[in-house]
């Protein structure tokens, strides 16, 4: 009797965490994230910047950098010149679809001169996840 009461108790724990688990897989796809591109990835060129958030809000994104300014000695050799610098700061807002996917197509980081970093903010209600990417490509001297 006592076995049959102890593998039933186990049998209906293990249903319970089961679910629980779930429920909580569930909670955090919704949760406000930015997927694409990942915390301090190296960058050049356009991008499509994309995460998760809860199905059909609104997601303010925004985008910010600053730079170094290239410098020049006299022999043409290049170097790092005055900064940081402010350069980008642009805002886009996007809405989740049904999936709770958002998406921003075609933004271009790229330096402006020596070295850029990028911060990118996503905003939605009370949350909000930032992420670091950088172009630290240095200009060559050409001859």
């Amino acid at each position: 009797m006592n076995v049959l009461l102890l593998i039933s108790y186990l049998l209906f724990a293990g249903s319970n965490s089961a679910g629980s688990s779930a429920r909580v897989a569930n909670q955090k796809s919704t949760e406000l994230s930015i997927l694409f591109p990942k915390n301090n990835q190296k960058v050049r060129g356009e991008y499509k910047v994309y995460g998760k958030a809860k199905p059909g809000s609104v997601v303010v994104l925004h985008i910010s950098s600053s730079y170094y300014k290239t410098a020049h000695d006299n022999r043409q050799k290049i170097y790092k010149g005055q900064g940081p610098i402010k350069r980008m700061n642009r805002k886009f807002s996007l809405t989740a679809d049904r999936s709770g996917n958002w998406i921003l197509k075609n933004i271009e980081l790229l330096n402006a001169g020596w070295e850029e970093d990028f911060v990118i903010k996503a905003s939605s209600g009370k949350n909000t996840v930032s992420i670091l990417v950088f172009d630290h490509t240095h200009p060559v001297a050409m001859d």
